[in-house]
């Protein structure tokens, strides 16, 4: 057997999916396997200037799964990947499909990279609101694995999708931060305790308008606390709007997409996550490898795997927007302290080479 690894993904932009890709690319080369990474669209971001030069790139030069169907093939045909690790669930089945028409041996593992049976929620298009679903029902059978990122995801992806449970391996993401200093804060620093924070995009399945309810509920008793909402999303002028009309422009602040944000988790006295689902949150990992304590709505899925209740953050029912804000004051007022080295070693399960280690294991 040999020591190569193909990575397939569609791009290397902003989010956990994309930083997971990334690591794993590096981190392999680092091992000495020799790494290949097929890429949709190569276009240049943030993240494709951290990718190991010993990584080769082949770009398919696509911005629609369905444009990649010949660069794919053409690839498959030449390269002849003896594995092949897709990081996105409709190239992932074209892939399977691809590899039945060109009878090609290549193992398929599927990275599953959301809860499946919540992604297509909100649909952007016909594929995801009438095909995606019963298409990937009857196809991802047919992949030699699935990793699952969460015990949640496994458990999705074995009731809705009829997968057999050994063929699902759950590996949760690696605890990562790319380092900061703070420059290009666009928020004006202030001497701040009660500083909370999110971290993600501001689309709809992050259940943003949740987290602004609970965020006023608990401001009306402490106006002392504030709120920064660090990326960007389709919701934005509508959050916005929100937050005008709750006289909160002065306490929730918008900071907009940035590259390096450790230096959000070290000044926040603790990360909010209010997704409507999710399949694993790598923010609230990252926040508590920072030292920062997190506050979760007990989404489907992934925060149970992460959040030791009291310990490292606190777990809330899901969507119960008025224990949310209890759970806001309850840190802002000190009745729930933690301990940052505490909160830090909860982390230490999700290290880059425990992570990395249970990849080789399944994938050699």
């Amino acid at each position: 057997m040999n020591n190569k690894i193909t990575i397939l993904t569609f791009s290397l932009r902003h989010g956990g999916a994309e930083k997971v890709c990334l690591t794993l690319c590096n981190e392999f080369v680092k091992r000495n396997y020799d790494v290949e990474l097929w890429i949709a669209d190569n276009s240049e971001s943030p993240l494709t200037k951290k990718l190991d030069e010993k990584v080769t790139v082949f770009p398919l030069n696509k911005k629609h799964v369905r444009n990649c169907v010949t660069p794919l093939a053409r690839l498959l045909v030449a390269r002849k990947p003896e594995r092949l690790l897709v990081f996105h669930i409709e190239l992932a089945i074209l892939a399977i499909v691809l590899k039945k028409l060109l009878f090609l041996r290549t193992s398929i593992t599927v990275r599953s990279i959301n809860t499946l049976s919540q992604a297509f929620t909100y649909p952007k298009n016909i594929w995801e609101k009438y095909f995606a679903k019963q298409t990937i029902r009857r196809l991802l059978l047919y992949s030699d694995k699935i990793i699952a990122q969460s015990t949640g995801m496994k458990h999705d992806l074995m009731r809705t999708f009829n997968i057999p449970s050994d063929k699902i391996v759950t590996i949760h993401n690696p605890a990562f931060l790319f380092s900061s200093n703070g420059e290009g804060l666009k928020y004006e620093l202030q001497e701040s305790k009660n500083e909370f924070l999110f971290v993600g995009r501001l689309n709809p399945q992050k259940g943003l308008q949740n987290l602004i309810k609970a965020f006023k509920l608990a401001h009306d008793k402490n106006p002392d606390i504030r709120l920064l909402l660090v990326g960007d999303g389709s919701e934005r002028e509508e959050l916005e709007a929100l937050v005008k009309k709750l006289n909160l422009a002065d306490d929730v602040i918008f900071e907009g997409f940035r590259t390096d944000i450790k230096f959000y988790y070290k000044r926040a006295k603790a990360t909010l996550l209010t997704s409507n689902f999710e399949g694993f949150p790598n923010v609230l990992v990252e926040s508590i490898s920072a030292g920062t304590p997190v506050i979760s709505f007990n989404c489907p899925s992934g925060p149970d795997d992460i959040i030791e209740d009291g310990i490292n953050g606190l777990l809330v029912p899901h969507l119960d927007v008025e224990s949310f804000s209890e759970a806001i004051l309850s840190v802002a007022n000190d009745q729930n302290k933690f301990d940052t080295q505490e909160v830090i070693k909860t982390a230490k399960k999700f290290s880059i080479d425990s992570i990395i280690s249970q990849y080789e294991h399944e994938l050699f």
